[in-house]
């Protein structure tokens, strides 16, 4: 006699909230049958919880976070769907130089289609920026100029607490000390509600306060080569209102040993040299919610900079002085509401902008043979405003976004000292609005998403305008194949603007050699992209391919004795590209993180050219020690080709009581190089830079919180909370 049985399953839902019904975010979850652990994961940012197919029977759910008292939940799944609505955690007192760190997360999840980064959790970033934080993250690439790419592209949007700053990405990067931020997200195949400028997005979240009560984290940092600052965060809430605030002071620098050599027409050059790049970022910021209501502020200094000293031999003999300076004030504001499926909020930011780039050419008697200036200026403004509805099934929303700039120049030659020769101004604008809808449908296992954004852009500089209509359809399925494993798919079509920059008609000398113009007829280059992938708590796989037209280079061409770099439409490109990574963790005692990244590009111009490469990053904690490794491979660039480098870092984390005390050291062994060719049918150009070693960096952080006690149950340890499972 033949029987067969089937296995029912059924979904559980809830929402972590705190005593005033507000959610929890980020809180840690695991789920037991009988005494054995079975599931184990992180609400979203809003608090929810959703675990699906689990069989039919009886769970027990214990509920983790900072500052609360742990909860447990006896749960029976007896039905296809059941929901516990909100489940209330409990503060708890925490004393004075008394700290219960507990449910800390990994250093990198994958959470709902975002790749979710929590610096605090990697030793060896500790004493960076966010730049260095994403050096050291899967599928993520910076080069020696710093320019950042993911999965093939520099098309990257950068938000920071959910909006965009209007600094280029890689200065605005280097302006965040990674001790500020809660976590960066990063989203590689955003769906219609999001702007569809950049192929990948990248979200910052920096820190702010959320329990009841007051923290504050004072930290300092001092290191090699010119490292140093100071970090202040603190805040406070009561009721309704909460309130954060940071102060910080920071100088990081990079130093290293720099050798090119360029050919060109009748004359080979060999130039060397100490090369140092430093940012100085400095200011405040505060964020003030009450209720359904959010202010966030800010005032900061922004500064980035280039100095060298080098030396030229070959058919000519020359010393070179450089010296590269921008930066000025970066101001925002925020007013923004949010209750029940309403989200709107009104946003301002303006900056201005001052850059100064200076070389001088001496000869064997230290006499001036050649020498010049240049220098910009000129504010840049963004207003927004948006408006969004979501009831989780259906969302549709507004934005309008008004962005224009400035920008005044003037050229310097040297005659026993700089003076002025030739001068341009171009104005810039960028008017969107745009209109979006997302449906949201879940079928058992299945689950999908459709929506479709239309972006209307206006465009002018220096009175070349252009204007553009377009719809930009997204579509998002995953399939949970058991409690464990799910399968997903991905596409979106995208866009990317060229940069103001870029479209300046005007022609500016970098050197004596090396002259840019933009392009003001340049077109926007469209994307489409595809993703699948496979995941649960310890593997991830993906397998992506975008199409790219009216792709934007730069191209090198040699003319008047110049070398001169302007930027065209080239023709299309396709993106092929496969990622694993790993991760394991073993409580506070063993954490693994390992990834790579393979991937290949196809550009179709006069010629087609490919390349094919791939990157391996991984991290290993033991205890307080952690060792974290990079390997760049080989890859070919439209006219060259950069090849390998690789690094070790090490890290070391003592804490004590309400201090921690981190050791970092910076290319261990002293491996890291970065070498590149270009080349052309009448020039040749390569470079080899090395860091300066050592790179050690010393970090001291104290951490106090004191939270309000609402009741006085005694604070049970963590194995009691299990007792009887």
């Amino acid at each position: 006699m033949l029987i067969i049985t089937f296995l029912q399953i059924g979904n559980l839902e809830l929402t972590v909230v705190n005593e005033k019904g507000e959610a929890i975010g980020y809180c840690a979850y695991e789920v037991y049958k009988d005494t054995t652990k079975i599931l184990g994961g992180y609400c979203d940012e809003n608090g929810n919880i959703k675990i699906n197919n689990l069989n039919y029977g009886n769970y027990k759910i214990k509920i983790e976070f900072l500052g609360y008292e742990t909860k447990i939940l006896n749960v029976n799944i007896n039905k296809e769907n059941v929901s516990l609505g909100k489940v209330s955690l409990n503060p708890k007192g925490i004393m004075l130089r008394e700290q219960q760190v507990i449910a800390q997360p990994p250093t990198i999840t994958y959470e709902q289609g975002k790749r979710v980064i929590r610096p605090s959790e990697n030793i060896s970033t500790t004493g960076g920026t966010a730049l260095d934080v994403l050096r050291n993250t899967p599928g993520v690439n910076v080069d020696n100029n710093d320019n950042v790419e993911i999965r093939g592209s520099s098309n990257i949007t950068l938000l920071i607490n959910n909006r965009p700053t209007n600094l280029e990405i890689s200065d605005a990067l280097k302006q965040i000390p990674a001790t500020q931020i809660d976590r960066i997200e990063i989203i590689t195949n955003p769906s219609a509600r999001y702007e569809a400028e950049g192929n990948i997005i990248v979200n910052i979240i920096l820190k702010t306060t959320r329990e009841e009560g007051r923290s504050y984290s004072i930290n300092g940092r001092i290191g090699t080569y010119d490292n140093y600052g100071l970090n202040l965060l603190y805040g406070v809430s009561k009721n309704k209102l909460k309130i954060s605030t940071s102060i910080n002071y920071n100088k990081f620098s990079f130093n290293s040993n720099s050798q090119t050599k360029r050919i060109f027409s009748n004359e080979t050059l060999l130039t060397s040299g100490d090369f140092n790049r430093w940012t100085n970022p400095y200011g405040l910021r505060l964020n003030l919610d009450y209720g359904s209501f959010s202010f966030e502020g800010s005032l900061n200094h922004w500064g980035f900079g280039m100095l060298s000293n080098s030396i030229t031999n070959g058919s000519n003999y020359y010393k070179t002085n450089f010296d590269f300076k921008v930066g000025g004030i970066n101001s925002s504001a925020y007013f923004g509401y949010n209750k029940n499926f309403i989200n709107a909020g009104i946003y301002w930011t303006i900056r201005t902008f001052n850059e100064n780039s200076e070389t001088i050419n001496k000869d064997q008697n230290d006499n001036v043979i050649y020498g010049f200036r240049n220098t910009e200026s000129g504010p840049s403004s963004t207003i927004r405003f948006n408006f969004d509805y979501d009831n989780k099934t259906l969302a549709f929303g507004y934005l309008g976004n008004y962005n224009n700039s400035k920008d005044d120049v003037i050229y310097y030659n040297y005659q026993n000292g700089f003076i002025p020769y030739d001068s341009f101004s171009s104005n810039f604008y960028k008017i969107t609005n745009a209109l979006y809808f997302t449906y949201n449908k879940s079928f058992n296992r299945l689950n999908g998403q459709i929506g479709l954004r239309f972006e209307r852009t206006d465009r002018s500089i220096s009175n070349f305008k252009k204007q553009y209509n377009d719809f930009f359809p997204s579509l998002n399925l995953s399939y949970k194949i058991s409690q464990f494993n799910e399968i997903y798919l991905n596409y979106s079509r995208r866009i990317e603007h060229p940069r103001p920059w870029l479209l300046e008609p005007y022609e500016v000398k970098l050197d004596q050699y090396t002259k840019r113009i933009g392009n003001p007829n340049l077109n926007p280059e469209y994307s489409h992209s595809f993703e699948i992938g496979f995941q649960n708590s310890i593997i991830n796989i993906y397998g992506y391919y975008r199409k790219s037209e009216n792709v934007i280079e730069q191209i090198v061409s040699y003319k008047d004795s110049f070398l001169i770099n302007y930027p065209e439409n080239v023709g299309f490109s396709e993106f092929f590209g496969s990622e694993f990574s790993t991760s394991y963790r073993k409580g506070k005692f063993f954490d693994f993180q390992g990834s790579i990244n393979l991937y290949k590009m196809n550009l179709y111009s006069d010629l087609r050219k490919e390349s094919f490469s791939y990157d391996i990053k991984s991290s290993i904690r033991i205890l307080l020690l952690q060792i974290s490794a990079v390997y760049n491979a080989p890859r070919k660039t439209s006219q060259g080709e950069i090849k390998e480098n690789y690094y070790f870092d090490l890290g070391l984390r003592l804490p004590y009581k309400n201090f921690i005390f981190i050791f970092n050291f910076s290319d261990v062994f002293k491996t890291f190089t970065f070498n590149s060719e270009n080349y052309n049918f009448n020039f040749y150009q390569s470079q080899n830079m090395s860091r300066k070693w050592p790179s050690i960096q010393f970090v001291l952080i104290y951490n106090f919180q004191d939270f309000r006690r609402l009741n006085k149950q005694k604070i049970r340890e963590e194995s009691d909370d299990m007792e009887g499972f």
